[in-house]
């Protein structure tokens, strides 16, 4: 029988590649995406990681697992997911500042793909075990594989060494590799049913989507041609 974080992983698989290869992206790690495109992309993780840290918190807690049904998650098992280690909204916060200057949070701009995305975070991740741990999933194991390269890359391309790009590093995980192998067995101990385990499954094919939808959002308003978005205006 396939272990279900085998299972999450091959049933995400176009999603999560859809994302990846967003001309955004792809072009922001060529360094051809202007700075402010890099800042915009950290200001909108911002408001994405507020959200998923907030419904950690809740689940850490028990504030949202008091009503969890009980054929749900083992609340231990989810609050186990909610490691502190993982936050990101203080380095995102001190990127922020380099970026921008101290008065960041006036400049920054929340694109509308990225409220639909915290919408969700807050209207279900953190109220509902199996979706928060989908979303958990989706961002945290990321960070802790291909950000590890796309940060590296980044400070590199960009010129910003340790400036700037501190959400990229776990000062708090030495070992991502063993933190990840770990973070797996922990997904299939949940011993979810067969409809929560689809429902998990759906929601981290959402995610991506999400996550894809920001992507597209931010290339619109940094084109590879810049006439294309005069033309636009």
């Amino acid at each position: 029988m396939t272990d279900f974080s085998t299972r999450l992983r091959r049933a995400t698989m176009v999603e999560h590649r859809e994302a990846e290869t967003r001309s955004f992206i792809s072009r922001l790690m060529a360094g051809e995406v202007p700075m402010a495109g890099f800042a915009a992309l950290t200001a909108q993780y911002l408001a994405i990681y507020r959200e998923l840290e907030a419904a950690a918190t809740r689940m850490r807690t028990g504030a949202a697992l008091v009503a969890a049904p009980s054929s749900g998650p083992v609340p231990a098992l989810v609050a186990g997911f909610a490691d502190p280690a993982l936050n990101r909204v203080p380095s995102l916060e001190a990127d922020l500042a380099h970026l921008y200057g101290s008065d960041w949070e006036s400049a920054v701009t929340v694109l509308d793909s990225t409220r639909a995305y915290a919408d969700r975070l807050r209207g279900l991740a953190a109220t509902s075990p199996t979706h928060f741990i989908a979303h958990h999933y989706v961002r945290y194991l990321g960070d802790l594989s291909g950000g590890q390269m796309i940060g590296r890359t980044l400070a590199k391309v960009y010129g910003l060494g340790d400036a700037g790009t501190s959400f990229y590093r776990f000062e708090r995980i030495p070992d991502a590799r063993a933190y990840k192998v770990a973070y797996r067995a922990r997904l299939d101990a949940l011993n979810l049913p067969d409809d929560q385990a689809t429902t998990l499954i759906d929601e981290a094919q959402l995610a991506f989507r999400y996550n894809a939808a920001v992507f597209v959002e931010l290339g619109a308003l940094h084109p590879e041609n810049p006439e294309d978005l005069a033309s636009a205006a």
